[in-house]
């Protein structure tokens, strides 16, 4: 569900503490992705156990120094208000001792989004361009709706040059910095 603030143009970081301080949505995740507030309603029970099963997969294949976190969030590079939300991030263990709750990009190695029927196209789109931009190495986007996985890696600018794509039931190694993690999805369910 994407909301905007009619006839109110706002000023860098004022949409952010607009989003901390006066939003009031229970029940809701709340992201800012290019300049719009994004909000998803809590995940569906497949649609959380697809993260599950990820994170559980690669958290097992990661050494001490890095982590695999279930909903942190990630500032964007060049802008005070956006973030994101990623379903999953890996990133240094270091980082569950700091205070805060927003990443710098520059520390995420994955994000993980699994798409949900309601904004799908956000995912494949907005944070798609956002990741590239912010440069974050590897984006793995699941796709329930349709049993794909899509592997996205060496971002330059706002696109990714390279893509692996990948159906239900497949095994995908992830590229560098992660080299070697390798995610089996024959675990995985569709929507229907």
């Amino acid at each position: 569900m994407l909301m905007r603030l009619p006839g109110h143009r706002t000023h860098g970081g004022e949409l952010r503490r607009y989003v901390e301080e006066d939003l009031r949505v229970k029940g809701f995740r709340v992201e800012i992705i290019k300049g719009k507030i994004v909000m998803s309603p809590t995940p569906s029970f497949k649609h959380g156990g697809i993260v599950r099963r990820i994170e559980r997969q690669v958290a097992l294949q990661l050494d001490d120094a890095r982590v695999a976190h279930q909903m942190f969030s990630v500032a964007a590079l060049d802008d005070e208000d956006d973030y994101s939300t990623p379903d999953l991030v890996v990133v240094p263990s270091a980082v569950e001792d700091e205070p805060g709750w927003l990443l710098d990009p520059d520390v995420v190695e994955l994000v993980v989004e699994v798409a949900s029927p309601s904004n799908a196209a956000i995912d494949f789109t907005d944070k798609l361009e956002s990741y590239a931009q912010w440069r974050i190495p590897i984006y793995l986007l699941i796709d329930p709706r349709k049993g794909d996985l899509f592997v996205y890696s060496d971002p330059v600018e706002d696109r990714y040059r390279t893509t692996h794509a990948a159906r239900f039931g497949e095994s995908v190694e992830l590229p560098t910095p992660l080299a070697g993690v390798r995610i089996d999805s024959s675990g995985l369910r569709t929507y229907t």
